[in-house]
């Protein structure tokens, strides 16, 4: 039944996005990675409710994972918000063509002390889905290894 507990949702905030990348195709590859970690991902706290990890790709400067989790006790699930920047074609080779105002979105800084955060390292990848797929499984372990909390609710990796 755990297997059905935790999964990832990819959702498009930067205009055009699919036109460059198959998110579906992503979003099964991080599902996949998902269910590889279930055994290591301590969901006690959750008392059966659903963790959905909710993978949005911003133009923004750094990876950014939202430190506590929103719930939504109608549909009895739990959401980590992860936001991926999307890089331009100045920032990294398979970057997006920037639009008018030099930006291939509306973009919006990682200012705040409610998210973990972390470089892109955009240099690293060779092509956007790759990149998107690499960045969002790094936000995953790095937001389990740290924790999430909403009120008594924790979710992390297990201390083993």
């Amino acid at each position: 039944m755990k297997h059905k507990q935790v999964s990832a949702l990819m959702s498009i905030n930067v205009p055009g996005l699919d036109d460059f990348v198959v998110m579906d195709s992503i979003g099964k590859e991080i599902n996949a990675y998902i269910e590889s970690i279930l055994p290591e991902i301590d969901i006690e706290d959750l008392s059966g409710w659903r963790l959905t990890f909710d993978i949005n790709s911003f133009c923004t400067d750094l990876i950014a994972i939202y430190k506590k989790f929103w719930w939504y006790p109608s549909d009895r699930e739990y959401v980590i918000s992860i936001a991926i920047p999307i890089p331009d074609n100045t920032q990294a080779r398979y970057g997006m063509l920037s639009g008018t105002n030099g930006r291939v979105g509306c973009f919006r800084p990682v200012d705040s002390n409610h998210f973990y955060a972390l470089d892109p390292e955009y240099d690293k990848y060779f092509s956007l889905e790759q990149y998107i797929l690499a960045s969002a499984i790094k936000a995953i372990d790095y937001g389990l290894a740290k924790g999430f909390t909403c009120g008594a609710k924790k979710v992390k990796f297990q201390d083993l």
